[in-house]
């Protein structure tokens, strides 16, 4: 057979299986042709239910689920006082055109659901906000970033949460001034503070949408206050108030700082603030969940400590002194551009110092005729006096951050700032180097051992300008201000041990007080 006749026997085949195909049901000839045999009857509208990606069975009908859902859930209609409920957020109800006849009903997909994910995975109208990537600086140096997410029913109650929170950092009447921009300037040759700018180091993101209705939904603004204030929403500690308590003394002994104290307990004012015996007070370390950051400009009258210098008479041994003149203190008015974030003081810049008494320097007459500085082991010998104590620092400056407890930890020294990146860092006695290095914490660092048992300890210094071994003189610049390590402005981290050296046996003592009056 030629390729002519091929082609019309074929073409005749083909017709003829055409013909007999036309009597089938279309389904049939789909079926014949693809070679599916299980399609029977017509193809219905149904819905497949998924919770999270995992499918639970295929329904009827959409509505009557959700429906179904919402009826069965008085108890969050009544706690949270809304009219209607909602499928959990990771549930998805796909509309599918299928031959499969076989479905759930929606008793069964509901009971699924709860046995999955409980009663708290369903859904109201509500809020979400998200206090996003918040940095967190630990002692070692790194950083964590954490983000924050809290639920509440309407916008108010944030809001009113955030304000009562601000409000524990900056009174109201400051606040409302700095808002309705009505602060007064800061009067020309006056003490003043204006503030120059508030805002949140976080970004904070509200939506409204179907939030989860388990217990983390904030129906109250006193307990959101709490947990933007404290990181948590448990009852605080309290302590009653007994004969010759003060602030400073309730603060310490339960390892706050005063500033903590004040802002647990918002009553109150100022560390001077009377206390009655019987008083309730609150025990709370702060914890925010935001970062809220001030830029104040703060000009205030400062004295003007006078300097030590010395006449130097090679005569007489190292450790030989006598007061030639008392000299006395001055004082100034300084401007100071400071950054305070929840209410601690992270740098603080001088930007301008207008003398108004001059300071007249206390002259001491000092021998110097050097002893031999030797060792015996690791620990230095010192054959040189005790001189007299000096302020490591320039002056005026600023205590960044004192010596006492924050957060239930103590800080072993004061931060003190004010005097510029590149002042000079001075020693605080007469002495020997005995550490002279550099850590991820503490930045540039010198430790001084000194005589009967003192050691001081100087960090975050820009430069080094001692090493282990030099012995140095009360007065003697060992370095320069900086923010090494980790330091969150320029400042120095001055500290005072008696004892052992800094984490080798030394007890740690508050630099006013024991050494210092100012």
């Amino acid at each position: 057979m030629n390729s002519r006749g091929i082609i019309a026997t074929f073409i005749a085949l083909l017709l003829s299986s055409l013909i007999i195909l036309a009597g089938m049901q279309p389904y049939s000839i789909y079926g014949k042709i693809f070679g599916i045999s299980s399609f029977k009857g017509t193809p219905k509208e149904l819905y497949k239910v998924y919770l999270a990606g995992k499918e639970l069975g295929i329904i009827n009908s959409k509505a009557e689920l959700e429906s179904y859902i919402d009826s069965k859930q008085q108890e969050l209609k009544d706690r949270y006082k809304v009219k209607k409920v909602y499928a959990p957020s990771d549930l998805k109800i796909m509309k599918e055109i299928t031959y499969d006849t076989k479905t759930s009903s929606v008793e069964d997909i509901y009971k699924k659901i709860e046995e999955i994910k409980g009663p708290s995975s369903f859904t109201i109208d509500g809020y979400k906000i998200t206090v996003a990537e918040k940095e967190s600086k630990q002692e070692s140096g790194t950083v964590t970033k954490e983000k924050e997410v809290i639920y509440v029913l309407n916008k108010k109650i944030f809001n009113a949460a955030v304000r009562a929170t601000i409000n524990a950092f900056i009174d109201s009447e400051t606040y409302d001034n700095y808002l309705n921009d009505t602060q007064e300037e800061i009067p020309e040759n006056e003490e003043g503070t204006y503030i120059d700018n508030i805002y949140f180091d976080n970004d904070i993101k509200i939506s409204k949408e179907r939030i989860p209705a388990g217990d983390n939904i904030y129906t109250d603004e006193i307990e959101l206050s709490k947990l933007l204030l404290f990181g948590n929403t448990e009852e605080q500690d309290t302590y009653t108030v007994a004969s010759g308590d003060t602030i400073a003394s309730i603060a310490n002994n339960n390892k706050l700082s005063v500033d903590e104290f004040l802002i647990a307990n918002n009553e109150f004012k100022s560390a001077t603030d009377l206390l009655y015996e019987g008083q309730v007070v609150k025990l709370a370390s702060v914890s925010p969940k935001f970062d809220l950051t001030e830029i104040e400009t703060v000009a205030s009258k400062r004295p003007i400590y006078k300097s030590t210098v010395y006449k130097d008479d090679s005569n007489q041994y190292v450790g030989y002194e006598k007061v030639e003149d008392e000299g006395s203190d001055g004082l100034a008015l300084v401007t100071e551009k400071k950054e305070i974030v929840n209410g601690e003081i992270m740098d603080s810049i001088q930007i301008s110092k207008q003398e108004l008494v001059p300071a007249v320097n206390k002259v001491i007459v000092r021998g110097t005729k050097q002893y031999q500085t030797y060792s015996t082991g690791t620990e230095f010998v010192i054959p040189v006096g005790m001189g007299s104590w000096v302020w490591p620092t320039n002056s005026p400056y600023s205590i960044n951050s004192p010596y006492g407890w924050r957060g239930y930890k103590l800080h072993e020294g004061v931060d003190i700032g004010g005097t510029g990146y590149g002042s000079p860092i001075k020693a605080a006695n007469n002495g020997v180097v005995i550490q002279s290095g550099y850590t991820g914490t503490n930045g540039n660092y010198i430790v001084i051992q000194h005589p009967n048992s003192y050691y001081t300890m100087y960090a975050h210094l820009a430069s080094r300008s001692k090493q282990v071994g030099d012995v140095v003189m009360a007065g003697d610049q060992i370095g320069t201000m900086g923010m090494s390590g980790y330091a969150t402005g320029v400042h120095l981290h001055f500290a005072i041990y008696q004892g052992g050296a800094p984490y080798r046996g030394g007890v740690p003592i508050n630099p006013f007080g024991a050494i210092y009056s100012r």
